[in-house]
């Protein structure tokens, strides 16, 4: 912990969980994210803004190394969790993303029981020793998911077969299963109704009390309503970031100001 940290700690301000330091993300030729140097911070909800194609979901992805499945993906850079390097050669992706849950825009829940769905990332973890464990995390999970009470008498039924917003919500408690330390989240409400939406906008600022959650969002509205913390992505680059509020009522970046107002979008 250097000086800097110490200090913040002392003052009460939160812990950073991810530092990322001059990452540049390339798919072949094509330039995805430039120099691209953040801190986010533990309990905390951190938005991603920007225009489609900005790189706000590709530089998401490189947080639990998503981009590693493809091929022409070349990420450079430093990103460290807790102050480990993601990137190590030795850190095995699988164990990473059991600690840096992500939940994706469309509800994608297995072809499987809503149990099964649950028990799936504490059972490949081995994180149960029985059934009686496997039964509890599966009801936690359900519970910080906000779906339990809807969903506890019908475990065996399967997830295809809620509704949306429910399907979302049990993608959140599948990722959440694990006991993961960040939360990803990739536009999780595009696909969702107003109602649904407001759902899980309300579960996002529950989840922030356990975990880090970084959540790409195309609506500012959201943005401004679940995080405390805004990026701004334009063109690969990231602009500006800070306050939430402090974004969006006095951006320090012309580009951000443009974009906020809707004249770049």
């Amino acid at each position: 912990m250097n000086d800097k940290n110490i200090m913040e700690s002392h003052m009460g301000t939160t812990a950073i969980k991810i530092s990322a330091r001059d990452v540049q993300v390339y798919y072949g030729d094509n330039h995805a994210i430039k120099d691209v140097s953040i801190d986010i911070e533990d309990k905390t909800v951190t938005a991603f803004i920007g225009p489609s194609g900005c790189g706000k979901s590709t530089f998401l992805r490189c947080l639990n190394r998503m981009n590693d499945t493809i091929d022409i993906c070349k990420v450079t850079g430093s990103i460290r969790i807790d102050d480990e390097d993601i990137y190590d050669r030795r850190v095995d992706p699988v164990q990473l993303r059991a600690k840096v849950g992500m939940v994706f825009q469309k509800p994608n829940p297995f072809p499987k029981s809503i149990y099964d769905n649950v028990a799936y990332g504490p059972r490949i973890h081995g994180l149960a020793q029985n059934k009686a464990d496997l039964d509890e995390i599966v009801e936690r999970a359900l519970r910080r998911g906000a779906i339990w009470n809807e969903v506890k008498d019908r475990l065996q039924s399967p997830g295809t077969g809620l509704s949306g917003g429910q399907q979302q919500r049990l993608c959140i408690a599948r990722a959440v299963a694990t006991e993961p330390e960040v939360l990803l989240m990739d536009e999780p409400c595009s696909a969702l109704d107003p109602i649904a939406t407001a759902q899980v906008e309300e579960l996002i600022d529950e989840l922030r009390q356990s975990f880090s959650v970084v959540i790409v969002t195309h609506s500012m509205q959201q943005a401004a309503r679940v995080s405390q913390k805004t990026a701004f992505f334009h063109l690969g680059n990231m602009v500006e970031y800070g306050e939430t509020g402090q974004i969006f009522t006095t951006p320090q970046d012309p580009r951000t100001e443009s974009y906020i107002t809707g004249r770049i979008g």
